[in-house]
């Protein structure tokens, strides 16, 4: 699962970068713009019923066909809802030729939810190989059909095929691989048990969206499309080494971390100062060399119009480092029992950002990016802070794992700075992005030792959490 994450991002990333090749800014934000209404149709009409349904004990066929045909009703009617309003939202914003965007979206949004049950019925199942090979197949012809699209002249709609067809293939997939686990039934009284615990579920996803999300459908409404488009690829940047690393290391870290050996004592920091190392080790170079390393390849490669991107990434991208660091603090806080704080912890980082999002939005983008940098930064060390607190670790041990990672991109920075950062020709480029890693590299051959350390304590961690789950199925068996 951690590596389809990881070819899912690079694929995302992929075509995000192709689409920008052949595309303008001003179209790009109709996408920008339409996915987060999409993914909040998905998030609240999944009513946390995947969840619940991973974790109820005793799950009958019947109950499972009832929150499919539950989940399939509320999905063509968000569809039709969704088809019905797009010429609203698009005079509501201004946006033009948005209606047409949102009303093929319909699908995929109907898609997406008719996928959920039937793939929560296979998490059950730990059927985790066969999910990531059909997610991993969808993503790649879905991918296919972009690149192939985007280059015969389609244009956005080649961005509007691949989240359709990477839908419709999920979805028809994951029906015919779970359909003798549901026994297809209108008696939704049975799941009510479901929806009532996947009302927290459903509260906590819409905090969490909210968060990720506000921001593009504020930017879109009030500056535009072109300012929507910008920042929306500058936030895909930014997100990078969350999508490949974090989001996908904190369920491993998790289970790690919810091991009963691992639950007091000493055995309980190694896990997550481990994890916080190698994220470290790769997510502050990477996003420290985008804020330079990025501007050129942008200027010669990209459609006119993108260039204006530049300021943005320079801002967000070293956010971007903080929060792959800060996201795992859920992780700890659920292993520690503290699902409360974490609620509350979400609930008071979400109200800043909206507040300052409100607030920066008529000052225009860039200054709309500064706030989010500030506010962002004072959230995710709150969040970081708050992980350390639950897992008994001291700031200066948490600081001095990251030493090496700091020190080498210090090191690194301060290698392209000499030779200069701005470039004029591509032979500049990479001479100044060839001097940023090898110092980045020099210092990590130089902190080799205490790197190993760390990585040989992550490793018997998970070791040790292996052989107790083990022995915790001999028990049951």
């Amino acid at each position: 699962m951690s590596g389809l994450s990881l070819f899912k991002a690079l694929v995302q990333f992929g075509i995000t970068t192709l689409v920008a090749l052949f595309v303008l800014p001003g179209e790009y934000g109709l996408i920008t713009f339409s996915l987060p209404i999409i993914q909040f149709i998905a998030v609240f009409t999944d009513m946390g019923l995947a969840s619940a349904i991973v974790r109820q004990p005793g799950l009958t066929r019947e109950q499972a066909g009832g929150a499919f045909s539950f989940s399939l009703t509320i999905g063509l009617m968000a569809a039709l809802l969704l088809g019905a309003t797009a010429y609203p939202i698009q005079h509501w914003t201004g946006l033009a030729n948005l209606a047409p965007v949102l009303i093929a979206l319909a699908l995929a949004v109907f898609f997406t939810i008719l996928a959920g049950v039937p793939r929560a019925i296979m998490e059950r199942s730990l059927q985790y190989h066969r999910i990531a090979v059909i997610e991993g197949i969808g993503t790649l012809v879905a991918g296919a059909v972009c690149a192939v699209s985007v280059m015969l002249g389609a244009g956005i709609w080649s961005v509007v095929l691949f989240h359709v067809t990477l839908q419709g293939l999920r979805a028809i997939c994951f029906l015919i691989e779970s359909r003798h686990a549901m026994a297809i039934n209108s008696r939704w009284r049975a799941i009510t048990g479901l929806l009532s615990f996947g009302w927290w579920v459903l509260a906590t996803n819409l905090l969490n969206f909210a968060a990720r999300n506000a921001q593009n459908l504020l930017i879109g409404a009030w500056l535009g499309a072109v300012a929507v488009g910008l920042y929306g690829l500058a936030y895909q940047f930014m997100i990078l080494p969350l999508m490949a690393i974090s989001w996908p290391a904190s369920g491993v870290l998790l289970a790690t971390l919810s091991n009963s050996a691992n639950a007091d004592g000493e055995r309980f920091s190694p896990p997550i100062l481990g994890v916080a190392l190698i994220t470290a080790l790769i997510a502050f170079p990477l996003m420290i060399w985008m804020t330079f390393g990025l501007a050129f390849p942008i200027q010669m490669l990209l459609a006119p119009g993108w260039e204006h991107m530049i300021p943005l990434l320079q801002v967000l991208a070293p956010l971007g480092a903080i929060q792959a660091l800060a996201s795992y603090n859920g992780a700890v806080l659920l292993a520690r029992g503290h699902s409360r704080l974490q609620f509350w912890i979400n609930f008071i980082s979400s109200a800043v950002l909206l507040i300052g999002f409100l607030v920066a939005l008529p000052h225009g983008v860039k200054r709309f990016a500064e706030v989010y940098f500030v506010l962002g930064m004072a959230t995710a060390l709150l969040q970081i802070c708050a992980k350390l607190w639950a897992a008994k670790i001291s700031m200066t041990a948490y600081l001095w794992t990251l030493a090496p990672p700091i020190a080498g991109t210090a090191a690194g920075f301060a290698a392209a700075w000499m030779i200069g950062l701005e470039s004029s020709d591509w032979t500049h480029w990479a001479t100044v992005t060839g001097g940023y890693g090898v110092a980045v590299l020099a210092v990590y051959a130089l902190s080799s030792r205490k790197i190993l350390r760390e990585l040989q304590a992550l490793l018997r961690s998970r070791a040790s959490a292996g052989e107790a789950a083990t022995d915790y199925q001999d028990a049951l068996a």
